[in-house]
């Protein structure tokens, strides 16, 4: 493609876009959900028809250049050089008419692109990933209207297909998607990932100001944020997962720190996460005590809070709560960058990191987790095998609770492979 061609992407149509995708001119789609004739003095007409415009552009662009004149070109051979030769009627079918209705989608393709131009938290503009989720509005709203009750479902167990109307998957609206994406692109910002010297530190600070604190609401507050960093950066737990342990069963679960082999604790996740969809469903997720890898101490700082949420009478709910409930990470994260920035401070974190921006209580922990167990050479089915209650979390069996005894069970049996993961960190 020439300097100049590429000028021109998405800005204008090209020989041959017709017969790639249906359309229709700015003016037919406009009358197709509009029911009347645009007029020039009417400010949202002409903004209605540059959303069209911008919408059929989109659909066109959803196929590259050389794709588009392949198919021109075949196109007229096939009429040119056998229809004509031959003496058949054209082989291509009518291009039109329409109907004078929105078959297309077109009215969901301009809300579409007016949610994409919504202001952005990394870029100008919100990403696609953010603005894609307007079709599954349409598609939602579409299904549970009357005009949803003629689709039909073709089902065999729990396999299940539907055949819909929704004009958000038809065949324009498919392509109308695929140009868009084409067209703005994605800028991805994954949380920054913690490294083993990082968390180190981390520690080192926190253990340094656990020395000096002489109230439980400090101590507290310092549990809590190497609950939020250092547990997860030794189990690969998200930090919204984090929030969702419960201090009871917890408590139960360090009585296994007496073990005389393989001491180790058990965070009890209970209530609805990102891996958990069923309300009640309870997963244990093991730790050693002590990693051999680099010698973190995980289960002194679980051992704290719960010494110190004795103290202040409480003996159940969520083991990391402060006044939402449901808890929120932003509740804690400004301590937690606090303690990150501090460890920038030593020299740990380069001085041109923005902490507060790059990294994240919800990813920075589990994907620092996920590369150091790589770096130590941990095998990739300890690595499932540490993530196996997701696992089950995610199950179709429809038995997902690993509070049934069979399951239990099984975790007992799988113990000595799940601690191998936080034991070589």
């Amino acid at each position: 493609m020439t300097p100049e061609t590429e000028q021109l992407r998405f800005k204008e149509a090209r020989d041959g876009d017709h017969l790639m995708v249906p359309f229709q001119c700015d003016t037919c789609h406009f009358r197709n959900i509009m029911k009347r004739s645009p007029t020039d003095h009417i400010e949202n007409d002409c903004t209605i028809l540059q959303y069209i415009r911008r919408a059929n552009l989109d659909a066109f662009w959803s196929r590259e250049s050389s794709t588009v004149a392949h198919n021109l070109r075949e196109a007229r051979r096939m009429e040119t050089r056998v229809a004509d030769r031959l003496g058949i009627p054209s082989i291509s079918r009518p291009m039109g008419p329409f109907p004078l209705d929105d078959v297309y989608g077109m009215a969901g393709a301009i809300a579409i692109l007016d949610r994409s131009l919504d202001k952005g938290k990394y870029a100008t503009h919100v990403q696609y990933e953010t603005f894609r989720k307007t079709r599954s509005t349409i598609t939602n709203i579409h299904q549970a209207s009357v005009a949803g009750l003629g689709d039909s479902v073709m089902a065999y167990e729990r396999s299940k297909m539907w055949m819909s109307s929704v004009p958000s998957h038809q065949f324009w609206f498919t392509r109308f998607m695929e140009g868009v994406h084409r067209r703005v692109g994605q800028i991805r910002k994954p949380a920054r990932p913690f490294t083993i010297e990082e968390i180190h530190e981390l520690d080192k600070v926190l253990e340094e100001q656990w020395m000096q604190a002489d109230d439980v609401t400090e101590q507290k507050r310092l549990c809590e944020v190497a609950l939020l960093t250092i547990i997860p950066f030794c189990t690969g737990l998200r930090g919204e997962e984090v929030l969702q342990i419960d201090t009871h069963r917890t408590r139960q679960g360090l009585q296994h720190l007496k073990r005389d082999s393989q001491p180790h604790f058990r965070l009890t996740i209970i209530g609805r996460t990102k891996g958990v969809r069923q309300d009640g469903a309870k997963f244990e997720v093991p730790c050693v005590a002590v990693t051999e890898g680099t010698s973190l101490h995980p289960a002194k700082w679980v051992e704290r809070l719960v010494r110190v949420l004795t103290k202040i009478g409480k003996h159940h709910g969520r083991l990391v709560e402060r006044h939402l409930r449901p808890g929120k990470l932003v509740e804690f994260a400004n301590d937690v960058f606090l303690a990150i920035e501090r460890v920038q401070l030593r020299g740990f974190i380069a001085d041109d990191i923005d902490v507060r921006d790059q990294y994240g209580l919800d990813r920075s922990a589990r994907r620092g987790s996920t590369a150091h167990a790589r770096n130590m050479q941990v095998p990739l089915d300890i690595i499932n095998a540490n993530n196996r209650w997701r696992v089950e979390a995610n199950s179709t069996t429809g038995n997902p609770r690993l509070d049934m005894v069979d399951v239990y069970s099984a975790l007992d049996a799988l113990l000595p492979t799940v601690l191998e993961y936080s034991r070589r960190l």
